[in-house]
């Protein structure tokens, strides 16, 4: 007797291949069963007539660190947009190692990014981190890559020094730790403090220890502006010389002729990576916007001194007026800034995430409209701003990208879903909709590629990528992780102004065998599970 059967579904299986009609059988934790017309018993059936039955999607690209702890509303979106497994630790942004007591300064300024749960939290290594995630309960599996900027600052503290060998001996054995312990690898975030000071020797050597374990490095490249094309041929050089499989996070420039470069740009250098023998991929988000700290608004002379050194430079009135000047000349260029005042506007800067009560005003309001009601110059307010919440701002840049560029990369055999969620303050609307966005928009709408690549794109690559042998594909004996959806209504929301809008078209999901989604509504029980790399 089976557990679960899906019946009468379309089997989009994720490894590419023409869909087909079929049933699926699932005993435990596992497909048993992939037949026409499976006359067989079952404790549960789930009748998929007129519906796609594909994998668990699984997103390579998370900030989703702290969701465990948060709201079960938030705690359950990924799930409700069919995502079964998730990969956080990105950008150099991660949780690991952080302790109480040592490391104030880089838990305040990552949570703008992997949120601020109303708990103390403190992880000493990978092993603290998931163990205490897996006994709070997960809504779907968890993998972890180390973090370059958490990694450095507990060595080095907010600093631009170049490390000494014995710093970088100790970066290196945090690193081999979490490697030893189940990373998936190590994520860079070169546009962030500390990641910005760190130089090709840090960036290779730590490479290598990633190396060693088969693991892969996620990059935040130092630049997505006109000169991005610089930034790509750095860390694909570090790959090169270490031998370690990269992926570029979200491999786009910005829309525009004179601070922006095309995708056809950007994918012949990754093209050319990969016939010197570099192994290379790159994932993307799908909004026509981004995501990031408020302090990457400022040229990187007055973040680099880390948050005091910061906080005393705003209230330095020469100081500001050389960020004004500097920020309004767009030839001015410095490696690890994009210049996104000159790139989105004042008025498409919009603030997302605050933490004091009194400026709560201010969240869903640009920088312009705000700047202009109070009659002040928009570096003066968020030189304000900053000061008050003591740098933890975040922000959303609109309308930054467009969809011919996207479409453009979705086509590249190298590229694959993620999804960048960011679940701190008002998020962004790809923390709901990523997947189910890409699907209704960008396969069913844009044609950018077919139904069964769309799906490989975001299931069987990425599963592959991580070295998840279990997962990614329908097939027997690979680990029941099933999304089952609606082709014809899927879709997901780019609304700023109502952000929160969940998407449609998601009927059923299975995680780890058991039914997590029935019917567009989620379980209660926690089927999620932490997953490690095996070297």
């Amino acid at each position: 007797m089976l557990d679960v059967l899906i019946s009468n579904g379309l089997i989009v299986d994720g490894t590419g291949n023409t869909a087909y009609n079929a049933d699926i059988g699932i005993i435990d934790d596992k497909i048993v069963k992939i037949e026409k017309d499976l006359s067989m018993e079952a404790e549960k059936i789930i009748d998929a007539s007129g519906l796609v039955v594909c994998p668990g999607f699984i997103d390579v690209h998370s900030h989703n660190d702290l969701v465990t702890f948060m709201s079960e509303k938030i705690r359950g979106l990924k799930l409700m947009q069919g995502v079964t497994t998730e990969l956080v630790g990105q950008c150099g942004l991660g949780v690991i190692p952080c302790v109480n007591g040592k490391d104030a300064g880089w838990k305040n300024y990552i949570k703008g990014v992997v949120g601020n749960p109303d708990l103390k939290w403190s992880f000493h290594d990978l092993d603290e981190y998931m163990d205490s995630i897996g006994s709070r309960g997960l809504k779907n599996n968890y993998g972890i890559l180390i973090s370059h900027g958490a990694v450095r600052t507990s060595v080095m503290g907010f600093n631009s020094k170049i490390p000494d060998e014995d710093q970088l001996q100790r970066m290196c054995y945090l690193v081999d730790d979490a490697m030893k312990k189940g990373a998936f690898g190590m994520s860079f975030g070169l546009q962030y403090v500390p990641g910005i000071f760190s130089r090709k020797h840090e960036l290779t050597a730590l490479c290598k220890v990633v190396k060693n374990y088969n693991g892969i490095v996620m990059v935040h490249v130092r630049n997505h502006d006109n000169t991005m094309k610089k930034a790509l041929n750095e860390i694909i050089s570090v790959a090169r010389e270490s031998g370690v499989r990269l992926q570029i996070s979200h491999m786009r420039s910005y829309n525009s002729k004179e601070l922006g470069c095309s995708a056809e740009s950007l994918i012949e250098i990754v093209e050319e990576a990969a016939k010197r023998g570099v192994t290379v991929t790159f994932d993307e988000h799908l909004y026509l916007s981004g995501s990031t700290l408020m302090t990457q608004l400022l040229p990187p002379w007055i973040t680099e001194k880390g948050t005091d050194e910061l906080i005393r430079m705003l209230k330095d009135v020469k100081s500001l007026d050389r960020v004004k000047r500097e920020i309004a000349d767009t030839s001015i260029n410095y490696t690890g800034w994009d210049n996104y005042s000159a790139i989105a506007g004042w008025d498409g800067i919009l603030i997302t995430s605050l933490k004091k009560p009194e400026n709560l005003k201010y969240i869903g309001k640009t920088i312009g409209e705000i700047s202009k009601s109070l009659s002040i110059h928009p570096v003066d307010f968020m030189a304000g701003l900053l000061i008050e919440e003591n740098t933890g701002v975040g922000i959303v840049t609109l309308n930054i990208f467009s969809d011919e560029d996207t479409v453009e990369l979705i086509k590249h055999p190298l590229q694959m879903v993620g999804s960048d969620s960011i679940p701190a303050g008002v998020p962004h609307p790809r923390l709901y909709g990523n997947y189910p966005l890409f699907i209704g928009k960008f396969i069913r709408e844009k044609k950018a590629v077919s139904l069964e690549k769309g799906i490989y794109k975001s299931t069987l690559f990425p599963a592959v990528t991580l070295g998840l042998e279990d997962r990614g594909q329908l097939a027997v004996g690979k680990t029941a992780d099933i999304t089952v959806f609606d082709f014809n209504e899927i879709s997901g929301y780019e609304d700023y102004s109502n952000p929160r809008k969940d998407p449609v078209g998601i009927k059923h999901v299975v995680l780890n065998g058991k039914i997590a989604v029935e019917n567009g509504i989620p379980h209660k029980e926690d089927y999620g599970i932490t997953i490690r790399h095996h070297f």
